[in-house]
This record gives structure tokens, sequence and C-alpha cells, in this order.
């Protein structure tokens, strides 16, 4: 009876002398939402903001693994300013980056297209497309580097049956977009599943309007679709541009580096790791963070801009 009392008491809002218990105190509406976040606080603050700071403090040490490090300031920063050997990646992942999303917008949309249509064994046509995104990216990689080898990769051995002849897909010449040809396999079904989610969200009297006026299928696509879909286009290109920055799975699976396929996040990890760098690859680690943040920034005001206008 007294506890009823109490509890009543404390609804009520009277003092009943009793110090609340731990319990009721995280209970409470102020408190209950910060018990709900607590576990994934925890694992943030584990998992990425201990390893974040570390490798900022890193980045202004000089020193390898089980070496002594010595404080050296921004001199590892001045020294990537100079360095040939940093823009010479950096300029290629620019260069992937670019042709990875240029061309999986483009395959994406066609096959959103297709998919919004409806046709006999649709969902299996779907299935099949998405394929791809349930391969492992390390998986994917090493299969790749077998079927597209010189002497006895079956993509050779087909060309050579039809005629064309072997290719060396490896060479220096084109290495670099036989590895961005393995990405756009990879994640353009990304984005062909979410530009038909776009698809299927748009309104369609509005076409059906545009097609009694008579538009063609092309104005109805560049003054209509693109338009409207435009806010995902966005979303897809600031993911990937997140994700290409840091492309290392089809390397590591294929070139390792060579043959002019090193990109920046190759090089953050060749030097960390195999010439025990840890305080310069920690610099181009953060660099690396500092570009994804500056074009995620640009891309996430350009989203804004875009959903105003629609």
């Amino acid at each position: 009876m007294s506890n009823a009392k109490n509890n009543l008491a404390g609804i009520n809002g009277l003092d009943t002398g009793r110090k609340p218990t731990i319990w009721e105190k995280l209970s409470n509406e102020k408190y209950f939402k910060w018990v709900l976040l607590a576990p994934l606080i925890i694992v943030l603050l584990i998992f990425m903001f201990y390893p974040l700071i570390y490798c900022i403090y890193n980045s202004f040490m000089e020193g390898g693994l089980g070496a002594e490090s010595v404080f050296v300031g921004l001199k590892n920063y001045r020294y990537m300013m100079r360095d040939s050997s940093f823009w010479i990646p950096f300029g290629r992942t620019l260069e992937a980056l670019v042709v990875c999303i240029v061309a999986e917008l483009l395959i994406g949309m066609g096959i959103a297209l297709l998919w919004n249509r409806d046709f006999k064994g649709q969902n299996i046509f779907r299935g099949i497309i998405l394929f791809p995104l349930l391969v492992a990216p390390l998986i994917m990689s090493l299969v790749w580097n077998f079927l597209l080898e010189y002497n006895i990769g079956f993509v050779n051995q087909l060309l050579t049956a039809i005629g064309i002849g072997k290719v060396e897909w490896w060479s220096s010449n084109i290495a670099l977009f036989t590895i961005a040809g393995i990405t756009v396999w990879k994640w353009f079904p990304f984005s062909a599943a979410v530009l038909l989610a776009g698809l299927k969200s748009l309104p369609k009297d509005v076409f059906e309007a545009s097609r009694v006026d008579g538009a063609s299928g092309w104005f109805t696509f560049r003054k209509l679709t693109l338009p409207m879909l435009s806010p995902l286009i966005i979303i897809i290109v600031l993911l990937r541009t997140m994700w290409l920055i840091r492309l290392f799975d089809p390397l590591y699976g294929t070139t390792r580096g060579a043959a002019n396929t090193e990109l920046l996040d190759w090089m953050v990890y060749r030097t960390s790791f195999v010439y025990f760098d840890v305080g310069y690859g920690s610099t181009l680690a953060i660099m690396s963070l500092y570009i994804t943040i500056i074009i995620a920034a640009i891309m996430y005001r350009q989203l804004i801009r875009a959903l105003k206008s629609g």
C-alpha cells in the first residue's frame, strides 16, 4: 500500500521524501532516450572515434611500427604536398571515380527503365541483375582476375573463338579501366535498384498528361523523369564517391597496385603496412578523409537544392 501511495504521490508531483532509484531515474523521459542511445555511442567511440583520433595523432608523428615515434608537427603534411607519389595515385583515384560513377549511372538508369516495364520473367531478370551485390568484393576480384587471365582466362578464350583475339587486360595501358569495369559490374545493380524505386514513386498523371500532349519519350525523360530523379541521383553519386575513394578490394585481388593501378587507399596500405611508415600513412589516410568530407559537403548542398526545387 505504501509503494502505491508513493507512486501516486510521485505522479502527482508530491515530495514523498524517498530518493528515486537508479532505474527510476534512467526510465524518466528526460534520460531514457540516452539509455537507448548508449550502446550505439559506445560502439562509435570504440570502433570509429578512437581510431580516427589515433590516426590524426599519428599523422603528426614520425616513426614506424615497433619504433619510437617522434613528434614532427606538420612535416608529414608538407612532404605530402610536394610528393609526386601522392598526386599520381590521387589523380588515378579521381579518374576511376568519374569513370565508375558515370558508367554505373548510365547502366543503372537503363536497367531501371527496363525494370519499370511489365514483362514475363521480370522477377528472374531482377534476381540475376542483383547477383553481383551478393558476391564479396574480394572474392569477386579474385574470380575476375582468373577470368581475365591472358592465356587461360575464359574471356580471352571467348574472344579468340569469335575472332577478336586475346587482350592483355592487366597491361599498364588498360589495367586501371579493367579494375573500373570490375567495380562497375559489382555496383551498377545498386544504382539500378535505387533508381527503380524512384521511378515507381513518380506521379503517373504527369506522364499521362505529357503523353496526351504528344511529347516524345526522350523529351519526357529529359524534362520530367531526370529532374524528378535528381535527388536520388545525387544520393547515389554521394554514396559511391565515399566508397570509391576507399577502393581497395579489386586491387588486392588483381594487380596489387602494379601496372599503373595504385590508388589512394592502396598507397595508404602500402605506406603503413609494407614500408611501416605509420606516420606518413596516417597523413595520407587523413587527407583521404578530408577529400571525402569536401566532396560530401558539396554533394549535400546540391541535394538540399534539388529537394527544395522539387
